[in-house]
């Protein structure tokens, strides 16, 4: 996938914008607070339909202004799309191909980038919401099937949740029965891309780091470990935590109630990681997630990597760099200054208070 071009009007610094971007490396340098993240933002949310910064819109509007304008033209598996994405105070409007697209599915199924961010330190320490997010993305364009059942799970949830606020026990069997049958899909589709990505996980962890230890991602269903994979089990333990959900008036239990974890051997993410193996061991993940996708799927989504250089060591840097050169993807960098000794083919583009310029 390759984003060959970009135009904004009025999205976040960027009064004006048009650039047409390198197929491999695109490294973005500039002062911070010029604008370097909010023209990768842009990039991200002409895949995904969201910002890596903010789920509102507002925030993405320049000051002073009603609306925003989003523009690019996309190569995916060499058919050219025409994306136009039109922010304002009510919400977004997708065009694709000049054509209004009313379901958000037909987007996000068909467009993917992975971004790599400092608030990526966070995503295995904020909350599980979050890390879910993430996971539910990335696993929805690998099987469409599953963005269907996150729907259904969605709908059934929503109906459930309604008959407890009003601590109405006698219908919820017949939802819990519903709620069963698509845990137990979803936790079967969740546990068998955690194993996929486990494949390459160490194994890029130890090369960019040139570490020996093993670097697993564990899920973790809400119903434990003996449960997740049996609907009779999970519909038990749906019914023993009855009583319990409607004293609460919401859903205790379910796929919405899940979480991932990172290990290093044995040591987990939250209580012993430090800041620079947060941030090494979540590029390792996204690095993953990026060769499952190019090995299994045949697809390489488009590679954001926003102020790549802070916080990991001089060394890992040179061996991120050099990974790079064996990528097929789209790249985009941002960083303060140019890496000494850049001897990456692409294209470099300076930003500088909302305006650039390139080479």
């Amino acid at each position: 996938m390759i984003i060959q071009s970009l135009e904004l009007h009025h999205f976040r610094n960027y009064s004006h914008l048009n650039l047409d971007f390198s197929p491999s490396l695109n490294f973005i340098h500039g002062n911070n607070g010029y604008g370097k993240t909010n023209l990768v933002e842009a990039l991200h949310f002409l895949c995904n339909l969201e910002s890596f910064r903010t789920r509102k819109i507002l925030p993405l509007i320049q000051n002073q202004q009603d609306a925003a304008l989003l523009k690019s033209s996309i190569e995916r598996k060499k058919v050219l799309y025409s994306i136009q994405i039109n922010l304002s105070r009510k919400g977004k409007t997708v065009l694709l191909n000049q054509k209004h697209s009313r379901k958000t599915s037909e987007h996000i199924l068909s467009f993917f980038s992975l971004a790599f961010t400092p608030e990526d330190v966070n995503l295995f320490r904020s909350i599980p919401n979050e890390r879910r997010r993430f996971f539910d993305r990335s696993l929805s364009f690998v099987d469409p099937s599953y963005f269907v059942d996150m729907q259904e799970l969605n709908q059934i949830l929503a109906q459930k949740n309604a008959l407890l606020k009003r601590k109405n026990g006698s219908q919820i069997q017949i939802w819990n029965e519903l709620l069963s049958k698509v845990s137990q899909k979803i936790a079967y589709q969740r546990q068998s891309f955690v194993e996929a990505i486990n494949i390459y996980l160490t194994d890029f962890f130890n090369k960019m780091t040139g570490r020996s230890e093993n670097l697993n991602l564990v899920y973790l269903s809400s119903f434990g470990e003996e449960n997740f994979g049996s609907e009779v089990q999970i519909n038990r333990a749906l019914q023993n935590i009855l009583e319990r959900e409607i004293n609460y008036g919401y859903s205790l239990l379910g796929p919405h109630r899940d979480d991932y974890r990172l290990f290093l051997n044995k040591k987990g993410d939250r209580d012993f990681f430090s800041q620079g193996e947060l941030r090494i061991t979540n590029l390792s993940l996204k690095m993953s997630i990026n060769r499952l996708l190019s090995e299994r799927y045949s697809f390489c989504p488009v590679l954001i990597f926003d102020d790549l250089f802070s916080e990991l060591d001089p060394k890992v840097n040179g061996k991120v760099l050099q990974f790079f050169t064996e990528l097929k993807n789209q790249v985009f960098i941002t960083s303060t200054d140019l890496p000494p000794n850049l001897t990456l083919h692409g294209k470099t583009i300076h930003v500088s208070n909302g305006q650039h310029s390139n080479r």
